[in-house]
């Protein structure tokens, strides 16, 4: 049966308080009924599936437990049911899954839970965790087991793990990796914290330390280090060394830079780096130099010493410090103060930047040359780089200057052929510049440029007149301060600057902007710009004078002008003057039978004109008087005799038939007009007309009866052949003819006389009288005899008197009546008188029907109105005819005419002498002087007696000459030829053809007859040795005498005489005018002699543009091109030369062309070749200038090398001479040289630049400075065949360089083993800055990187050891430092560094014994580390070795029991802890080995000493604390921590 439940609660706790053997598990029954009581009760396991699941064991009367219920199993002794591993007890009786980060355990108890939190940081990797080992290390912590447990640690520095994998190291991060010490412990979770450090970049897999001038001022992956350029927005500021960590390691300066505030001003003196605003860098300020660094040390700008000045901003060196343009800096050892650049002297200039002496200062030339300053240079504010103000200075060639009314000419030593240019005062007859006006008012000119003095303009001269157009002084250099200047007078006849003070010679004036001599009656004092004066009206000069300055150079008659009452008048028709005739002459008469066309004939030659009644009967006849029927017309424009006109006509009305008589043509001798041509037969009126006319032979009264004729014209004809006819009357009727005949002897002058009307041959009459229009011509046939004639006509015909005692008053009264045939009058007295009452009009008929008919004869030899015979004309007596008075030639007694009262009247008279020689009588010859009165042709009048006609004239003869002045017959031939002279008895030239030879200075074209217009003065570029040449005319092959006109030599010209009267280039002398593109190469000596071969075209090299004139032997060289130029020679005699300084464009070595302002080819564009640089050209290579403007640069030096800048030569004959055998080259030769200093050929680069060297050997080349060798420069190999090395010195040992390092300092890369123990420079030796690396440094060299040089720069390249690594001297890598120290241990991870050597952490201890190993990859185990024994660990915080216990340096600093263990010792652990193989002996035990009769709390043994190790420390019993609660039967290591743990 069942036992009750409250019996079995009794018998329960009968149970449990009874007294248990220590030891035992079973139940024990104090007596049989009780245990018999159990056996039949329920199973007293709790949760034990009951029934047979739940036996009693006798043996050891305890329950056992097969089965349970609820997830449960029996424990071990399977007395009790517990929940399995992987679950805890709940409430409810039931087992649930473990939690995360917890393990349970199988369970001890079954009612008390078994979870457990996993160690810290510590987590499951899913629930249903059952034991420690199913904790796995949270990411950022590595999994560590000990004696009591697992532990995880959280990644150290640079290291990292995912966790979750039970990973006892942490990954290392990969080389130059780092972790942020910032991070908290744990926070290692991958690879991301692994970032570059601060001063280092991401390079790939890799980090690399940041650059100089760059920075990071942080933990991270950036590719790339922010920059100083970025920081201060702009370059200048650099770091001081790699590797920079913050910004404000961007204070360093790079080369060439200043600090810069922040007012942009830049900063020159120490700076408070922290204190002071920093706004950037800029450039180092001009005349200050900056190298860079720290900016308080070698970096701090420095101003250039001696006032020197830097030619830009962002000097970085000394060097470049120099004299700027226009100064030097004075040589030899002067006081600071004198040691100072100054400015060139006046009369200098200097174009270069370069640190020279005053021979730096280049002479403008020779002479009176001044400088002024006129290149301004910009000097900047070194603070803010703004001008501060501009300096003039003599910087170039244009600053070089003459003065208003000077001259630049080039001139040539003889002696020693040095070319210099001159500045001069101009001389007379010279004009200087103009000159702009300055602020000193002075007139310059500037430009180092030959500006020769200007000739006056031909035929001009300077003239004290213009006084105020010349310069009274000049300025001149002061000899005691060579800035200053100061007067010089001038000369009075020196110093004029304008063509304006050119005025002309005496003898010129000034026309069309020329002087030209003044023309034949011109004349001019000169001194003026106005045109020659005309002499007076009709007056002109002696031709013989050849400068005419004075009104009373006007001494001759202009040709064609003639004295008359008391004036000078153009000659009148028929007059001439002959040339140069002395004023007072009067105008010479033309021959009787010739005139002048007009007025004013010049000569002799103008009476070319037959006289009014005279003309030529056929071609080149002489005059005569016009035949009959002819006249000779006074208007007309040739000599020929005009044919009369006809036309008239008569009527008679003879029984109605109208009987026309149409009458011949007829004129009176010398007619000179129409009007003086009259019908030879005529009527006074139309139809009947008769005239009673008495016919009547001798004494009787008979008519001369003609036999019958058959009409009037054989009537007419009978009287017209018969001379003595006067007029003849026919009878229709009868058809009988009457001819009357009054034939008579006796004068007018006695008697008086007959006149009968004479009728044009026209029926218009030519005079403009009506009454002569209508009743006659005007004209009257005369009929001597006034007694007899008048009685032959009938009384009754002539019976109307008229009164008047005037001829002419006679005439005119017959004239106005249409039936008067004409007039009776008597006794003729002068010209017109005639008796009173003695003119009867003679009346004719006119009766229609009559059958007689009359007409009237004209009578020739009596058309004399006045009837007085002129002189000139005689009628010998006894003789009607009146005749000319003939001409007589020289040797003949001629005869002269002075005329008389009648005909018959008028004899001629014979001349006392022959004709002299020479002269001849003209016809018409008047009077005794005519005797010997005209010139023979080839003679004329010297004023006193009649000569052969002189030299260079012709004398056409004709002229009288008696009253002409000296020279009268003579005509001066065309200018330019000339004539044989006659003699006093034989004849000269008797036409202008006789003019036939050549002046010198003339030639003659061949375009036809001799004439001023076919010689000519001697042409431009001509001259003509023509003296004596003679003209050959041939009409059909006229040419130019050849002999005469010679071209002057190739290069020469002469000048051409503008009047062409004037002879013009006469001999090759005047070929004298130098032309462009020529030089003249005379003897030097001697009298002046122009030839071909010593007119040359410029030689190479050399120019000249403008005309020269030839003035003597002395030489007149070309211009030499600027220096570095040139030009070919033409090559050929006859082709000029180069013409203008433009034209030198070939380009020599060792020069170049810049092309700047202008361009104008000079030596301001032409320049030595500048440093660094080689500049290629003749003879060596082709190169010239191609385009004035466009640069013709210079070209590099190879890499590696530089020369030294060209200088230019001292003055212009140092380059020419020098340059000699280049400018004769006649071909590129590579063997010759230019006279220029700069390079010339790639080869002439052979100064080392800074960071190269001279290979030698057998590469003979230049190449960069190889790496651990540094080279400096400035070294210069002799050839570039040459062997041997030049340039390179080796690093100091220890110390390397890149490949190009310049200086020492440049050997900033370390190697292996060494240090640079830091400072201003690197050096080697025993006491350098390159050291042997020390012990417990590790030295790994810097590989590509380098380390800072400068003033405060750090050590480089020593790295310390890891604390607690030591290593020996000389090491290299941090793998030398493997001497772990007492208290240290490394990781096992990575190179040794602080991250893996790391002081011995707790519960460890490191002896310091072992060397460590670094693994070849991955990760090994941690080297020379040991755990505490378990349940074991240290005390305290790590402390050095000498520190004692928390030194962790041995065992014995194990001194921590952990809560559930206890040290264990026998009584011999004397030692300290003490573990042995086998056994552990003198160590930790578990709690509750060997027995669970203790709890242990944990301890601290006090000293590592062996006596203060007690055996059974920190275990204590647990009934000596309750001895109800005896035992501690739970957890090994985990429970019996304390005495609350023991339980009963």
């Amino acid at each position: 049966m069942r036992l009750p439940a409250l019996s079995l609660l009794i018998l329960a706790a009968v149970y449990l308080a009874a007294p248990c053997q220590a030891g035992s598990s079973d139940v024990s029954l104090v007596d049989l009924p009780l245990r018999r009581a159990m056996l039949q009760s329920q199973c007293p396991i709790q949760y034990c599936n009951s029934g047979r699941n739940c036996i009693y064991s006798s043996r050891t009367k305890k329950w056992r437990c097969t089965a349970c219920l609820n997830q449960r199993i029996p424990n071990g002794a399977k007395s009790e049911c517990v929940c399995p591993a992987g679950f805890f007890p709940t409430s409810d009786g039931k087992c649930s899954l473990c939690k995360d980060n917890m393990f349970c355990p199988q369970g001890q108890s079954a009612l008390r839970s078994t979870a457990r939190p996993c160690p810290a940081n510590t987590v499951t990797l899913r629930r249903g965790a059952k034991s420690i080992n199913d904790c796995f290390n949270s990411p950022g912590y590595s999994y560590r087991k000990t004696s009591d447990g697992v532990r995880a640690e959280p990644c150290g520095v640079n290291t990292w793990t995912t966790g979750l994998k039970k990973q006892t190291t942490c990954t290392a991060c990969p080389t130059g990796f780092k972790t942020d010490p910032e991070t908290v412990p744990g926070s290692h979770t991958n690879s991301d914290v692994c970032q570059a450090p601060a001063g280092s970049f991401v390079t790939g897999v890799s980090t690399t330390l940041c650059p100089k001038g760059e920075y990071s001022d942080d933990y991270s992956l950036a590719t790339a280090c922010k920059t100083c350029e970025d920081l201060y927005d702009g370059p200048g500021i650099t770091t001081a060394r790699e590797g920079a960590t913050s910004a404000k390691n961007c204070t360093w300066l790079e080369p060439g830079y200043a600090l810069m505030d922040d007012k942009k001003r830049a900063i020159l003196t120490a700076v408070d780096l922290i204190n002071t605003p920093i706004s950037g860098a800029k450039k180092c300020p001009q005349n200050y130099y900056c190298p860079g660094g720290d900016p308080n040390g070698a970096g701090m700008p420095k101003r250039c010493e001696h006032g020197m000045w830097t030619e830009e901003e962002g000097a970085s060196s000394p060097d470049e410090c120099v004299a700027p343009p226009g100064m030097y800096l004075p040589d030899g050892v002067l006081t600071a103060e004198d040691k100072r650049i100054r400015h060139c002297p006046h009369g200098t200039y200097k174009e270069t930047w370069q640190r020279v002496g005053i021979a730096g200062c280049l002479p403008c030339g020779v002479g009176y040359w001044l400088s002024d300053k006129t290149i301004f240079l910009n000097e900047l504010d070194p603070n803010t780089g703004t001008i501060r103000q501009q300096i003039g200075v003599r910087g170039s060639t244009d600053s070089c200057y003459i003065q208003r009314g000077m001259g630049a000419v080039f001139e040539r030593n003889q002696t020693t052929s040095a070319t210099v240019l001159r500045a001069i005062i101009c001389p007379a007859d010279h004009y200087g510049v103009v000159g702009v006006q300055g602020t000193d008012d002075i007139w310059k000119k500037y430009g180092r440029l030959a500006t020769p003095c200007t000739q006056c303009p031909t035929n001009m001269i300077t003239s004290g007149d213009s006084a105020n157009l010349k310069v009274a002084n000049i300025q001149v250099i002061n000899p005691t301060n060579d800035q200053q200047t100061g007067d010089f007078v001038a000369e009075s006849s020196e110093g004029y600057y304008t063509v304006d003070s050119c005025f002309t010679k005496p003898g010129y004036g000034y026309l069309q902007g020329a002087s030209q001599k003044c023309a034949d009656g011109y004349w001019s004092a000169g001194g003026t710009r106005l045109p020659c004066t005309q002499c007076p009206f009709g007056r002109t000069t002696n031709f013989d004078t050849n400068i005419n300055s004075d009104a009373a150079n006007c001494t001759k008659y202009i040709a064609g002008f003639g004295e008359l009452n008391s004036i000078p008048q153009l000659c009148a028709i028929g007059q001439y003057q002959e040339p140069q005739v002395n004023v007072g002459t009067a105008c010479q008469a033309c021959p009787p039978s010739l005139t002048t066309r007009t007025v004013g004939g010049a000569s002799r030659d103008a009476c070319d004109l037959c006289a009014a009644g005279w003309g030529t009967i056929a071609l080149n006849t002489t005059c005569k008087s016009c035949q009959d029927g002819y006249y000779g017309d006074a208007d007309r424009k040739d000599s020929a005799c005009t044919k009369c006109p006809g036309g008239r006509s008569f009527s008679y009305d003879w029984q109605g038939v109208d009987d026309i008589f149409t009458p011949q043509t007829t004129s009176k001798p010398l007619s000179s007009s129409q009007a003086d041509c009259v019908a030879d037969f005529a009527q006074t009126v139309e139809g009947a007309f008769y005239l009673d006319l008495q016919y009547k032979l001798g004494a009787g009264d008979e008519l001369k009866l003609v036999p019958a004729r058959e009409n009037l014209q054989s009537c007419v004809q009978d009287c017209r052949e018969e001379a003595k006819c006067a007029a003849a009357t026919f009878d229709y009727e009868t058809l009988k003819c009457w001819s009357w005949q009054p034939a008579t002897q006796e004068s007018f002058v006695a008697n008086g006389g007959v006149a009968f009307k004479l009728l044009s041959s026209t029926n218009l009459a030519a005079s403009t009288k009506v009454a002569a229009q209508e009743m006659g011509s005007g004209e009257y046939s005369f009929i001597p005899d006034g007694v007899n004639t008048p009685a032959r006509i009938a009384t009754s015909s002539r019976n109307t008197p008229v009164a008047t005692t005037s001829l002419r008053a006679c005439l005119k009264a017959c004239s106005n009546v249409n039936l008067c045939s004409g007039v009776v009058f008597g006794q003729l007295s002068g010209e017109d008188t005639i008796a009173a009452d003695s003119c009867k009009l003679i009346m004719g008929t006119s009766l229609p029907g009559n059958s007689l008919r009359t007409l009237i004869k004209a009578n020739f030899m009596g058309l004399n109105t006045n009837q007085v015979v002129s002189k000139g004309y005689y009628s010998q007596p006894g003789s009607t005819t009146v005749e000319i008075c003939g001409a007589s030639l020289t040797g003949v007694q001629g005869f002269f005419c002075p005329g008389g009262p009648r005909p018959g009247a008028a004899p001629r008279q014979q001349c006392a002498d022959p004709n002299i020689v020479g002269t001849q009588m003209m016809a018409g010859s008047e009077s005794a002087a005519d005797c010997s009165g005209w010139l023979v042709a080839g003679w004329y009048w010297t004023g006193s007696a009649v000569e052969g006609c002189p030299t260079d004239h012709y004398c056409r003869g004709g002229g009288k000459y008696k009253n002409a002045g000296s020279g009268f017959g003579a005509t001066p031939c065309p200018a330019g030829t000339s004539a044989d002279a006659g003699t006093p008895s034989a004849p000269g030239e008797t036409s202008i053809g006789g003019c036939n030879k050549l002046k010198a200075g003339f030639y003659y074209d061949g375009s036809g007859l001799i004439s001023s217009s076919s010689v000519k003065t001697c042409k431009e570029g001509f001259y003509c040795e023509t003296e004596g040449k003679v003209i050959v005319f041939d009409p059909l092959t006229a040419t130019t005498d050849a002999e005469g006109l010679k071209q002057c030599p190739a290069g020469t010209s002469s000048t051409q005489e503008a009047d062409n009267s004037v002879a013009g280039p006469k001999v090759i002398n005047d070929c004298n005018r130098l032309l462009a593109g020529f030089q003249w190469e005379g003897t030097g000596t001697g009298a002046l002699e122009i030839t071909a071969d010593k007119v040359n075209p410029c030689a190479a090299d050399t120019y000249f543009g403008g005309e020269r004139k030839i003035e003597s032997e002395t030489e007149l060289m070309c211009t030499q091109c600027p220096e570095g130029t040139g030009v070919a020679a033409s090559g050929i005699d006859t082709t000029p030369g180069a013409k203008i300084v433009n034209d030198c464009k070939k380009l020599y070595a060792g020069y170049w062309y810049n092309g700047i302002s202008s361009g104008e080819i000079s030596t301001t564009t032409v320049v030595p070749c500048p440093a660094g640089k080689f500049c290629t050209g003749y003879p060596i290579a082709v190169k010239s200038i191609t385009t004035i403007g466009t640069p013709v640069l210079p070209s590099n030096c190879p890499d590696g090398t530089t020369v030294a800048a060209g200088l230019p030569n001292v003055d212009a004959d140092a380059w020419w001479t020098a340059n000699k055998d280049a400018r004769e080259a006649t071909a590129l030769s590579t063997t010759l040289t230019s006279g220029g200093n700069g390079a010339k050929v790639n080869t002439d680069c052979k100064t080392l630049v800074a960071g190269w060297w001279f290979t030698g050997s057998t590469t003979q080349t230049v190449d960069q400075c190889p790496a651990d060798s540094y080279c400096v420069g400035g070294a210069t190999f002799s050839s570039w065949t040459g062997t041997s090395d030049v340039g390179k010195a080796t690093c100091p040992t220890g110390s390397g360089s890149s490949i190009g390092a310049k200086v020492i300092n440049d050997c900033n890369k370390l190697k292996a083993t060494y240090y640079f123990s830091g400072g201003a420079t690197v050096s080697g030796g025993a006491t350098g800055s390159i050291k042997p690396c020390e012990p417990n440094f590790y030295c790994p060299g810097t590989g590509t990187n380098s380390f800072t040089v400068g003033t405060g720069a750090p050590a480089a390249g020593n790295f310390a050891c890891p604390e607690g690594a030591n290593s020996a001297a000389s090491s290299d890598d941090s793998s030398d430092c493997k001497d772990l120290q007492p208290g240290w241990y490394y990781t096992g991870s990575g190179s040794i560094s602080t991250d893996n050597v790391l002081k011995c952490p707790v519960d460890s201890y490191c002896d310091g014994t072992t060397d460590i190993s670094v693994p070849g990859s991955g990760s090994g185990a941690a080297q020379g580390i040991a755990s505490c024994p378990t349940g074991s660990g240290t005390v305290g915080t790590w402390s050095a070795a000498a520190a004692g216990a928390g030194s962790r340096d041995e065992l014995n600093d194990c001194r921590r029991v952990y809560p559930g263990y206890y040290y264990y010792g026998d009584n011999t652990c004397t030692a300290g802890i003490v573990i042995t193989s086998g056994a552990a002996i003198c160590t930790f035990k578990l709690c509750d080995d060997p027995s669970t009769d203790s709890y242990c709390p944990g301890a601290e043994i006090a000293s590592s000493a062996a006596s203060s190790f007690q055996v059974n420390a920190g275990r204590f019993s647990c009934a000596a604390e309750d001895a109800t609660r005896p035992t501690c039967d739970v957890i090994p290591g985990v429970d019996c921590s304390s005495s609350s743990q023991c339980i009963s």
